[in-house]
């Protein structure tokens, strides 16, 4: 009985345990949680540095740009600004945007770091309004898996055509799905939509490269790690509390269904 009894508070203390854990990285509880909370969750915290923090997309990114050093560039949603390091120490001159305090902080702390003070400048802000950059200003601007979180992406797009100068570039890392998962088409975009959008911008010279290939061994990660721990929440109904899990597991299982995507566009002359 005394065994029992022992077995018994080892797998409360346990559950309690796990309960508090949840609780602590989830999210504020919000279905539709805002970027800054979305950021910064414990939960994105540990997926970002954990998942995402050695990822070489940038050699990519750098390489879809195209641009000579000494050019101009905004950082669209500029994270922790390794990113916008990484431009910077291949000579681009990089203006960082981010809405999120936090990131903005860290941002600064990377650049300072790396001794890129001179060619990063890094400001909190919002892609939605872009007043602080002059219109034909920049030789190129980017995004890396931030445009997704734009409340109005047409507009989005209408301040980066002003911003860039006449034949500037502008790159968008992002997944696109044609996936009947609702809960995937909850946190991405259809597929086409983002050379649509473009087209309808004014943008010229559109061009995808499909990257799925390069990205799966991280879906497969998700996949595969988060399994057993997203059942756990979609049984609890608090899936929409993790979404990075979500998001995660759910590209994964569906990942036949759509792609992940490096658009460059030109602004015309």
């Amino acid at each position: 009985m005394a065994g029992l009894i022992q077995t018994r508070y080892i797998a409360a203390v346990l559950v309690m345990a796990i309960a508090a854990f949840l609780a602590a990285i989830a999210n504020s509880g919000s279905d539709n949680p805002t970027v800054v909370e979305y950021y910064t969750s414990l939960e994105s915290r540990l997926g970002y540095g954990l998942f995402l923090g050695n990822r070489v997309m940038e050699e990519k990114l750098y390489m879809r740009l195209g641009l000579e050093s000494g050019s101009t560039v905004m950082d669209a949603g500029a994270g922790s600004g390794l990113v916008a390091a990484f431009m910077a120490e291949r000579g681009l001159k990089v203006g960082a945007v981010d809405l999120t305090p936090m990131h903005v902080k860290d941002a600064k702390c990377i650049i300072k770091t790396r001794g890129l003070e001179g060619q990063v400048s890094v400001k909190l802000g919002d892609y939605h309004d872009l007043v602080d950059f002059e219109d034909g200003s920049l030789d190129g601007v980017y995004t890396m898996e931030t445009f997704v979180h734009a409340d109005d992406p047409l507009q989005v797009l209408r301040n980066f055509m002003h911003i860039l100068k006449p034949g500037g570039v502008l790159v968008v890392h992002e997944a696109d799905w044609r996936s009947d998962s609702t809960t995937l088409q909850e946190n991405t975009m259809k597929e086409g939509s983002y050379e649509e959008m473009l087209r309808h911008t004014g943008f010229a010279d559109i061009d995808v490269d499909d990257m799925t290939d390069n990205v799966l061994p991280l879906w497969r990660l998700f996949g595969v790690v988060g399994a057993v721990p997203y059942e756990v929440v979609k049984t609890l109904r608090l899936q929409h509390r993790f979404t990075n899990m979500m998001a995660g597991v759910e590209a994964y299982r569906h990942w036949g269904q759509g792609r992940y995507i490096s658009v460059r566009a030109v602004k015309p002359h």
